[in-house]
């Protein structure tokens, strides 16, 4: 097993039993992307046809902004999951957009392999929801606590919870993550 789908099932086994014979079973349903730094792995209004698991890399939930720009509503790395559960299990449009800060490697899977893969091997759709569960609940609680704190609250929860983000994605991108402006930002850590 390599090393980036090692990482994958080490993370599946989290949540549920995963023989040896099933995890090479899993290991062949799945493909490694590159995502490029600035590319995008989901878009608003497209159907999330794949969804992924990131082994390398940084990348941000975003909306558009009323002047067009991308905010970020969520940043994910490593052992979290890429792509749109609700859109991945409904084939409908996606109201996400994921762009990748860095170079991002995921581990991915189509939804065609993933209906093959629960044939195959029924569990992994439990194993698979407990996974999507998990980080959309994850994703809910970030989201939480960023409408209920102030400015230097949710800075300093962003460094003792993300500290693998901060030094890997522009300053820009965190204040629209902590709903505050870029200026704002570089006072708030200069003050500290």
């Amino acid at each position: 097993m390599d090393k980036p789908i090692a990482s994958l099932i080490r993370h599946l086994r989290k949540f549920g039993h995963i023989p040896d014979d099933r995890a090479r079973l899993i290991e062949g349903y799945f493909a490694l992307e590159l995502v490029p730094g600035g590319g995008f792995y989901l878009r608003e209004n497209k159907v999330s046809y794949h969804s992924g698991f990131i082994a390398e890399g940084v990348m941000r939930y975003c909306n558009i902004g009323a002047d067009g720009e991308l905010l970020t509503c969520y940043f994910v790395a490593e052992n979290d999951l890429a792509g749109d559960p609700e859109s991945f299990a409904r084939q409908t449009p996606s109201k996400l957009i994921l762009q990748a800060v860095t170079d991002t490697l995921v581990v991915t899977i189509s939804r065609d392999r993933y209906e093959a893969l629960i044939a195959r091997f029924p569990e992994f759709e439990r194993i698979a929801a407990q996974m999507a569960q998990a980080f959309m609940t994850s994703l809910i609680n970030q989201r939480s606590f960023l409408l209920n704190n102030d400015a230097k609250s949710k800075y300093l929860h962003f460094l003792e919870h993300f500290p693998h983000i901060l030094n890997r994605v522009p300053l820009g991108m965190v204040a629209t993550y902590l709903g505050i402006k870029q200026q704002s930002l570089s006072r708030l850590r200069a003050g500290l």
